[in-house]
């Protein structure tokens, strides 16, 4: 720092497969809470309710996933553009 310049810190790339994971569990979470939702207002389909919860249940996962996955692709690309 003596001759005035900022140092750049080394900035590692994040887990990308890491990171679905942790979308894909949180999609679960969010989903399981929406469920018990319904079935506290007892508001859950009579028809195909199986079908609705994992249906809902497989979205939430990929959505998740898909989301943290891209956030960090998007992420660990910048930083080698800047880098």
């Amino acid at each position: 720092m003596s001759s005035g310049h900022i140092e750049r810190k080394m900035l590692r790339a994040w887990n990308t497969p890491g990171l679905a994971s942790i979308g894909a569990f949180l999609g679960i979470a969010m989903a399981t809470i929406h469920q018990v939702h319904h079935v506290i207002l007892d508001n859950l389909p009579e028809q195909s309710a199986v079908v609705h919860i994992f249906g809902e249940l497989f979205a939430a996962t990929a959505f998740g996933a898909v989301v943290l996955a891209g956030i960090s692709e998007v992420r660990n690309r910048l930083v080698r553009l800047v880098g």
